[in-house]
């Protein structure tokens, strides 16, 4: 009697010492107790409303006992046991059985024996008269069943609540709501939000915590504007209207957490990168205090620092954690492009910022840049590109600098025969835009636009490793793939990218080549016009050492703060806030799902459940009760939907006889049942594909 569901969440874990793998042992052991307890209380509200009121309850199950797979043990007249199959529970009941197509048979087996201590006339589904053991579940009332039914998903919301005030008793650290980073070509990219603003108000909810702005954002209508409230680090307060990006798996507003100026405590540096050459004076817990000799005290001056200082070495300054705090300077060289000596297309521009100089001079979505200040971005007559598209970035930021504007020859409409020139002036950038998915556009900041990269060679450097490897303008990239350096055990941490799938994914393949194992191999799929099928080469990144890209390996904790209630009533009050949220946030998902808003790629299964609350485990005890509140929620609203076999499926049967006087009838009841059932059992089926799936990469 019950079924799990809950929506993605996942887990990584990537560590080989005994002591994270205790750690993580410990965790599994949470998330195992945890998620039973929950299952434990659900059939326990059964279990003891049916015995409040006078049923005989044959068995109490924890897990399903398939083929009679069980640990059991009777005590009295009930076996409690636990089945071989963990996914939910059950109480068995003298005449109750999940399937209500067969409520003549259950009736028949109720019917008052020798043994019968006591007896009641009830009606069956055609007005005939039964007498049944009056310590059968058909004997009692309907509201008596009502509640027994019921009683399961009360139980669930009771400790949902109860989770969540403890959670706020012991502190839940979460992140803020303050933007680290915009995603190049998204809705707040568009609307000019910038490193240190923070979202104030979304929708209805005030200074929201980034949890619950991801959901209210995942939960949106399609095509529908949120209205959000950003405040400056100055304290202006700006209304924007933002409608999520859905060409994700998805619905983004396109932002990134802010960061703290703290080193992480478990990693300090990406390998292979700059930060990696000084990794041993990267104490975890350190502050940067200075760069350059120049005091910092947020996350947007530092990146502001790696923007405007992009290409020179960067001296840190470093406060010690503890009370005995000393201060040390670390120097990290600038972080050189790595490439394979190729340049691809740049596509018509799919962004512009509000406001931008891009927009104030006329730039508009459609428009094919052409030439900036005479160097061609295209090959023309077999002649290769003059600039190549990822240097525009940085060429129209070292403009600014400079005081000087930019002259961009553009296409409207990607039309060649409807050209024209533009005279931009850049504006100084000092924060960074990311490109985060395999389809995400680069972003030129200096101009406030974004255009996406076309998987077709435009130009190919004098002897770099694409030009010995025979790649040529004209060609066309079908594939980019990372193969490990022979002998490595560790995975390179690149994702290979299939651009017939994604024919934006050169700018995700041009960032993965940065920071890779010396040694990596670059697989290439090149497809070339006259060629009878693909042509595969094996090449090497190379350092250019005119080109540079922002980050340099260093790692930050992300700015949390903790979520507590400072007295008991304060704790009620958010642990009630909390349920509810988790019980409406359920239905609204489900209410997207079936309107076709959100796809239903985002269910999981019990793999999925099962990873989430490991993951909240390792994160602590206030993150984990904070997970079973949700899904405590999720279990009592799926089990109460109105669908037979479930619990909200027997509440319908039971109304339909509190009116009619009688049960419904078999004939009827049996086409609605086997619907459920089979509604059921495929979306069992699909969340775990999706589990499935998600193990092996697939989803």
């Amino acid at each position: 009697m019950g079924l799990c569901l809950t929506f993605a969440s996942t887990l990584v874990l990537g560590s080989t010492d005994w002591a994270a793998w205790g750690s993580f042992s410990l965790a599994v052991l949470m998330a195992a107790a945890g998620l039973g307890f929950i299952i434990f209380v659900h059939e326990l509200g059964h279990f003891a409303v049916a015995k409040w009121c006078g049923v005989k309850c044959d068995k109490f199950m924890i897990g399903f006992d398939i083929g009679g797979w069980k640990i059991s043990r009777k005590w009295g007249e009930t076996v409690y046991g636990i089945g071989i199959l963990p996914l939910g529970g059950y109480v068995k009941m003298m005449g109750q059985d999940d399937d209500p197509r067969i409520t003549t048979e259950q009736l028949q087996q109720s019917q008052a024996t020798e043994d019968s201590i006591a007896t009641k006339e009830i009606t069956g589904p055609g007005g005939e008269k039964y007498l049944v053991d009056a310590r059968s579940y058909l004997a009692k009332s309907v509201p008596q069943r009502m509640a027994i039914i019921s009683a399961g998903v009360i139980m669930n919301i009771i400790f949902a609540f109860i989770f969540a005030v403890i959670a706020f008793m012991i502190g839940v650290p979460s992140m803020t709501c303050v933007v680290g980073a915009t995603v190049a070509g998204s809705p707040a990219w568009e609307n000019g939000l910038r490193p240190g603003d923070r979202i104030a108000k979304i929708g209805d909810i005030e200074n929201p915590w980034f949890n619950e702005l991801r959901e209210e954002v995942t939960l949106a209508q399609k095509d529908q504007p949120i209205d959000v409230i950003v405040e400056r680090a100055d304290g202006t307060r700006i209304d924007m209207k933002l409608t999520p990006d859905r060409s994700g798996q998805l619905p983004a507003i396109g932002i990134t957490n802010s960061s703290t100026l703290t080193l992480a405590e478990k990693k300090q540096f990406v390998e292979n990168s700059p930060a990696a050459e000084v990794g041993d004076k990267l104490t975890p817990g350190a502050t940067i205090v200075a760069v350059n000799g120049t005091p910092v005290d947020s996350y947007a001056e530092w990146k502001a620092m790696l923007v405007e200082k992009i290409s020179e070495p960067l001296t840190l300054t470093l406060a010690s954690a503890g009370e005995n705090s000393s201060q040390t300077e670390v120097t990290l060289p600038p972080n050189r492009r790595e490439s394979i000596g190729l340049a691809v297309a740049a596509g018509a521009i799919v962004g512009v910022e509000k406001q931008s100089p891009g927009d104030q001079a006329g730039l508009r979505v459609g428009d094919l840049i052409v030439a900036v200040d005479g160097k061609s971005l295209e090959a023309v007559d077999e002649q290769p590109a003059d600039m190549n598209p990822l240097d525009l970035a940085n060429y129209t930021r070292e403009k600014a600098v400079e005081g000087a504007s930019v002259e961009l020859m553009i296409a409207r409409n990607g039309d060649r025969d409807n050209s024209e020139t533009l005279t931009v002036t850049p504006r100084r950038v000092t924060w960074q835009e990311l490109t985060m998915s395999l389809d995400d556009p680069i972003s030129v900041p200096a101009l406030g636009i974004a255009l996406p990269l076309v998987a077709r060679v435009v130009a190919v450097e004098p002897g770099s490793p694409a030009d010995k490897a025979g790649v040529q303008v004209g060609d066309s990239l079908q594939s980019v793939g990372f193969e490990s350096p022979k002998g490595e055990s560790a995975n390179v941490p690149a994702q290979d990218v299939d651009f017939t799938e994604h024919p934006r994914g050169w700018a995700a393949a041009s960032d993965a080549m940065q920071d890779l194992p010396v040694g990596t191999t670059i697989n290439l799929v090149v497809v070339r016009s006259g060629s009878e099928k693909p042509i595969e080469v094996s090449l090497a990144t190379t350092t250019d050492d005119n080109a540079f890209v922002v980050e340099r390996g260093i790692i930050l904790a992300p700015l949390m703060k903790e979520k507590i209630g400072n007295t008991f009533g304060e704790q009620l009050s958010m642990g009630a806030y909390e349920t509810k949220r988790a019980l409406t946030s359920v239905y609204r998902f489900l209410m997207r799902l079936t309107g076709g808003d959100i796809s239903p790629k985002l269910l999981g299964g019990p793999i999925t459940i099962a990873q989430g609350a490991a993951a909240t485990a390792m994160r602590g005890w206030g993150d984990f009760l904070l997970f079973l509140t949700l899904i405590s929620a999720n279990l009592a609203v799926v089990n109460f939907l109105p669908i037979p076999v479930l619990d909200g499926g027997h509440m319908v049967f039971l109304m339909w006889e509190g009116l009619t006087g009688r049960p419904a009838n078999d004939k009827v009841v049996t086409g609605m049942s086997l619907f459920g059932l089979a509604l059921i059992l495929t979306l069992m089926i699909w969340v775990f594909g999706l589990d499935i799936g998600r193990l092996f990469g697939w989803v």
